[in-house]
């Protein structure tokens, strides 16, 4: 299918790039919570470092969230 616009093609993102982006927002608002004393979210932060998912892996952060 030809595209209606020559701009179109030049707007497009590799999905991982867009799925990596909202992980990355999802720990960011998740550690946004945590901070605030939210203990799910605390949990939650934990197993992202410890998994590395949305942030780099740190076994030191698993277990210190401030």
């Amino acid at each position: 299918m030809e595209s209606t616009s020559g701009r179109e093609s030049n707007l497009r993102v590799p999905l991982s790039e867009v799925v990596a982006d909202c992980v990355k927002r999802w720990f960011k608002d998740t550690l946004k919570e945590a901070k605030s004393g939210d203990i799910n979210m605390q949990v939650l932060v934990g197993q992202m470092y410890c998994s590395g998912y949305g942030v780099p892996r740190d076994a030191q952060k698993v277990f210190f969230v401030s």
